[in-house]
């Protein structure tokens, strides 16, 4: 059982892919994962770290080993491209979309639309994972 706003954030985020939101996506996508961990933490005894957001989260899980390591670099890539669209940054910040786009050498839509399929697998994974763990 999942509480109403984590079960509403995942729907979205999967609608939001259907009809293109790239950045909705990811942005939900991500928030789920902080909510859904964050709420587990909260559960286990771990209020403080559940409130300080999802490097905190992700730092928690990987030092407690509790999480697969690849799924902790998936949330830590995610947070990372989510941010720049969450909290502002300056234009030569590396994790920005034109700076990603300028070294990458590709268009925007190509990698929005990239960043917001790891963002859905990886939303997937801590719904599985936080699931097998009940």
């Amino acid at each position: 059982m999942m509480p109403l706003e984590c079960m509403r954030v995942f729907q979205e985020a999967k609608d939001c892919f259907v009809y293109g939101q790239y950045v909705a996506t990811v942005v939900l996508a991500s928030a789920f994962a902080e909510h859904w961990l964050g709420g587990l933490l909260q559960a286990s005894g771990h209020e403080k770290v559940a409130t300080q957001g999802l490097a905190a989260i992700v730092g928690h899980y990987r030092k407690a080993g509790t999480l697969p390591p690849i799924l902790c670099e998936q949330l830590d890539t995610l947070r990372r491209i989510r941010n720049p669209f969450v909290h502002l940054k300056d234009f030569d910040h590396p994790h920005n979309l034109g700076q990603r786009m300028l070294k990458r050498r590709t268009h925007p839509d190509s990698i929005l639309e990239a960043d917001a399929k790891l963002a859905l697998a990886t939303m997937y994974s801590v719904a599985v994972h936080a699931r097998a763990q009940a």
